[in-house]
């Protein structure tokens, strides 16, 4: 069964384009999220953080997902839209060569320079994270806290960024 979202409405997508944000013009960190462990991207570990690694081509970029201690992982991420959207609010995910096992990543919301509130349905039914450029970390707009709590809920969130992470 699939769940309805508030944010999933043609009529928001110009607050969800995620198109802006690739190519990367730098590295996004995972400041928190709703759910304790991702099931895909580093369990409980601490430092997410996302790095283009090279151009994209045909709309599909390497990114290289990196985690504490030292740990990463190769992805493709293809930015594309959902039903009766004309911008992008969704990137596919999955290991480099087996876009079999991509996952989807909805934009709540995006702000290119600010962050990104994105829903990750593969760990949990209102599974979300705040996502922020290297540049906003420990600066991140207050607008960008009330969406996610309007949008994701204001229970526990887990803190996967903290100063000590690269």
């Amino acid at each position: 069964a699939s769940q309805e979202y508030l944010e999933r409405n043609p009529a928001l997508q110009e607050y969800q384009d995620t198109s802006p944000v690739f190519p990367y013009k730098e590295t996004w960190y995972v400041v928190y999220r709703n759910f304790k462990t991702d099931p895909l991207l580093g369990g409980a570990e601490k430092c997410l953080r996302f790095v283009e690694t090279e151009p994209g081509v045909n709309g599909t970029y390497p990114v290289t997902v990196h985690y504490t201690p030292s740990h990463s992982i190769a992805l493709t991420a293809t930015p594309s839209s959902s039903i009766g959207y004309t911008l992008h609010n969704i990137v596919e995910f999955g290991p480099q060569g087996f876009q079999i096992l991509s996952a989807t990543a909805y934009s709540a919301y995006t702000d290119a320079e600010k962050c990104q509130v994105i829903r990750l349905p593969y760990a949990g039914a209102n599974a979300c994270g705040l996502f922020v450029p290297k540049s906003q970390l420990g600066s991140t707009t207050t607008c960008c806290h009330f969406i996610f709590d309007l949008l994701c809920g204001t229970h526990e969130k887990y803190m996967v960024y903290d100063p000590s992470c690269p």
